[in-house]
């Protein structure tokens, strides 16, 4: 486990450089197209599907390693949508997808990006056994359990549970195959690698629910996916873009990347919301302008670098400017620890590639943060 995490790790960096300019580059082409129009809608769903892609990365550099992952509250009506919209452009010509949901908002504690894998899998995987036309149907429910209930090789309850249902009209499964689905590497596709529906189920599992099916020969297949839930609260909608009261007023932010493409696009990020941007693509450079104006900069964006030299690259400026509020930009936060991040002079983490809402409240928190502090010694200087 721990040869494959390091090797999945080392895909995963090349793979975030690649999202990075994904969400990069279309953020800075919504800027130049007109809100509500079709280009700016596929421009949205190009950065939900890079955004997921982001926390997808984040797990894989999470693999083979002990930990649960951020957990969050996830409305299943939000997620179904974002999903639809990427089944739409890979699902077959022959076949159709439909959703009949509850009236109840339903809401789970998880990692959203690995729910969603969950709901493409079930869903892919009916679609490439239809031979012929049909409709795959989605269902959401809401169930209360008052004592445990056996489902699968799980059991679940007493409680409050949503269950996601994905049925298809497909060739369904005798008892032998059924037998074996979730098994890593099983699979009756000849293209098929077996790992979809083991996946399926590792992640429910570890969300505290359960898998259960129901197939026979020529008469379809239905998963049910028990997840337990929270209190049925209305969710607020995402937000993209950049809240008017996060963005700069001119302060001047200095960035430090190693990628000198990847450092012009991100200055352009922060321009946009407002900044002047300062880049630098090495250390020395920016210490010494550092020392040669302490008031120039008002913050600073360090950038992810390969090797785990983030974090000494940080605490290298914060000895020449203590005073600097910092901002690590990182794929991964699950092995920073805080102490190692208040000696490196950090104040806020930001996840790389950058996405441009996280970033401007970040740089705000930083900037009112610095001020107060500022303010505070201003005043014990004078007592």
């Amino acid at each position: 486990m721990e040869t494959i995490g390091t090797f999945a790790s080392g895909i995963a960096h090349n793979f975030n450089n690649i999202v990075g300019a994904i969400l990069g580059h279309a953020e800075m082409a919504d800027a130049r197209v007109a809100p509500g129009s079709r280009p700016a809608a596929s421009l949205a769903e190009i950065r939900r599907a890079g955004e997921r892609a982001r926390e997808l990365v984040e797990q894989i550099l999470g693999f083979g390693r002990r930990g649960e992952g951020r957990r969050e509250r996830v409305c299943l009506r939000t997620l179904v949508d974002e999903t639809r919209s990427l089944l739409a452009a890979s699902l077959p010509s022959h076949v159709t997808f439909e959703v009949d949901e509850t009236a109840d908002i339903a809401i789970v504690t998880g990692e959203p990006a690995q729910l969603q894998q969950v709901i493409l899998n079930l869903c892919n995987n009916a679609a490439q056994a239809m031979k012929e036309p049909g409709r795959i149907e989605l269902r959401i429910k809401v169930h209360d359990l008052a004592k445990p209930l056996s489902i699968g090789r799980s059991e679940v309850g007493p409680g409050r549970f949503t269950v996601i249902s994905v049925a298809d009209p497909g060739p369904g499964m005798d008892e032998a195959t059924l037998e074996r689905i979730f098994e890593p590497f099983f699979t009756t596709r000849p293209d098929g690698n077996g790992l979809g529906l083991a996946t399926v189920r590792e992640i429910v599992e570890q969300h505290g629910g359960a898998v259960a099916v129901q197939s026979r020969p020529d008469a379809g297949t239905r998963f049910d996916i028990w997840l337990p839930s929270g209190e049925p609260v209305e969710p607020q909608p995402a937000q993209h873009g950049s809240d008017p009261a996060f963005l700069g007023a001119g302060e001047t932010v200095l960035v430090i990347d190693t990628d000198r493409r990847r450092l012009l696009r991100y200055e352009e990020i922060l321009a946009a919301l407002g900044y002047e941007p300062v880049g630098f693509t090495g250390l020395a450079e920016a210490i010494a302008a550092c020392r040669a104006a302490h008031a120039r900069f008002d913050a600073a964006l360090v950038c992810h670098l390969p090797g785990g030299s983030s974090l000494d690259l940080a605490a290298a400026l914060h000895d020449a400017a203590p005073a600097l509020p910092i901002i690590l930009a990182a794929p991964s936060t699950r092995d920073l620890a805080m102490p190692s991040l208040k000696t490196s002079g950090i104040t806020e983490l930001v996840h790389h590639p950058l996405a441009s809402a996280e970033l401007a409240s970040a740089l705000a928190r930083s900037l009112v943060s610095s001020a107060t502090s500022g303010r505070l010694r201003r005043a014990a200087g004078a007592a």
